[in-house]
Formats: C-alpha cells, sequence, structure tokens
C-alpha cells in the first residue's frame, strides 16, 4: 500500500495542481499567446504524468490478477531451448554468449506459459546487466539435490549493489529509467504459486538467479 500511495500521489499532485493553474487561465477575460503556450505545456504534462500512471495500474493489475497455475508435465531441456530461441535475436544482436550445461532428462509439473514467463524475465534481466561488460556471458546450469531442482541463471554484468539487494523483488522497483519494475516481482510470485522460491547470490564478480521447484 505505501508503494501504490507513492506512485499515486507522485502523480495526482502535480496533475491536480496543474489543472489548478489551468482553471485560472481559462477563467481570466481574455488569454494571452503566453497564457495559451502555458495550458499547452500543462496539458501535456498532465498527458505524461496519466500516461505514468495508466503504466503503472497495468504493472499493479499484472502482478494481483495472476492465476493459478495449471501444472502440466513438461521437459525442462525443451522448455529452457524454446526460451533461449526466442531470446536469440537479441543476444546476437548484444553480442552475449549463452552457455547451456544442462544435459540431463527432467520432467517438470509446472504451468508452461508461467515458467517461460519467469525464465524470459530472467535472462532479460541478466542481459541488460550486461550492457557495460565487454565480454558478456550468462549461463544457464540446474541441479537436483533430494526431490527438488535448481535452475541457475548466471551472468557477469555489474552484478547487484549492496544497496538495493533488499529491494530488487520489491513491485516497480528498478534501476531502467525504461523498467516497469514487475518482472521480478512476478517471477517470484510465480515460483511460490508453484511451491518453490526464487532467489539471487552474487559470487566472484557473477550474478546468479536461482529457481527453486519441489517435485510434483
Amino acid at each position: 500500500m505505501k508503494v501504490i500511495s507513492h506512485e499515486l500521489l507522485n502523480s495526482i499532485t502535480p496533475i491536480r495542481s496543474i489543472s489548478q493553474n489551468l482553471q485560472e487561465l481559462v477563467e481570466q477575460d481574455s488569454i494571452s499567446s503566453d497564457d495559451l503556450e502555458d495550458i499547452k505545456n500543462g496539458v501535456g504534462t498532465m498527458l505524461r504524468r496519466s500516461d505514468l500512471l495508466q503504466k503503472f495500474v497495468e504493472g499493479y493489475r499484472k502482478l494481483a490478477m495472476q492465476p493459478s497455475p495449471q501444472k502440466e508435465k513438461i521437459d525442462l531441456l525443451q522448455l529452457i531451448e524454446y526460451c533461449l530461441q526466442i531470446m536469440n535475436p537479441l543476444f546476437k544482436e548484444k553480442g552475449i554468449e549463452v552457455i547451456n550445461t544442462i544435459t540431463f532428462k527432467y520432467w517438470l509439473f509446472v504451468d508452461q506459459q508461467q515458467i517461460e514467463q519467469v525464465l524470459i524475465n530472467l535472462l532479460t534481466n541478466s542481459m541488460h546487466a550486461l550492457e557495460n561488460t565487454e565480454s558478456k556471458q550468462i549461463s544457464i546450469a540446474a541441479e537436483i539435490k533430494e526431490n527438488r531442482i535448481f535452475i541457475k541463471i548466471t551472468d557477469n554484468g555489474s552484478g547487484i549493489d549492496e544497496e538495493i539487494e533488499n529491494k530488487v523483488f520489491l513491485p516497480f522497483f528498478t534501476t531502467r529509467k525504461e523498467g516497469a519494475g514487475i518482472g521480478l516481482t512476478l517471477s517470484k510470485s510465480i515460483i511460490e504459486a508453484h511451491g518453490g522460491y526464487l532467489d539471487f547470490k552474487n559470487q566472484d564478480g557473477k550474478t546468479t538467479f536461482v529457481i527453486c521447484l519441489v517435485e510434483g
């Protein structure tokens, strides 16, 4: 609620202030060319703030209306390869080397569409983290421990600063200007709805996001 209130006030407060100024201008007996310019600028500002508010609401709706997983039996390797196929054009364009070390056969019981969304979100996150890295590399690995599988996506990008480590999964938190800040929040929500968890670690100059899923 704090996040929602803050975002709403950030848009509503300037919109209300501009509206009051515009009302005073249009109630004048005559409108000068300077006043007309002020009106145009004010309306443009309100439209931009309204667009940002709409984007925020749409993002929140995605988080709030996430459907329950419709689970089915999915081959892990095929799932990974499908997501890489979607992302490959972008990886090639940005000169990113992708290494998939998963070689074993494993069946997941998951909602395919939702887990694809998580994997693509994490791969996209890694891609952006590599923007200022010369030798760009993303690696994908998996290991099975007892009745759990751990899927790991690692990049050698800029890493996650200590001061924001506790914020990366917060709704609408982002370090990118064009980012909506819901990708990681949504991914975490999806994995938790599957009975697992999503976490990350910084180690040896690399960042690894770990998806943990329980068999069955």
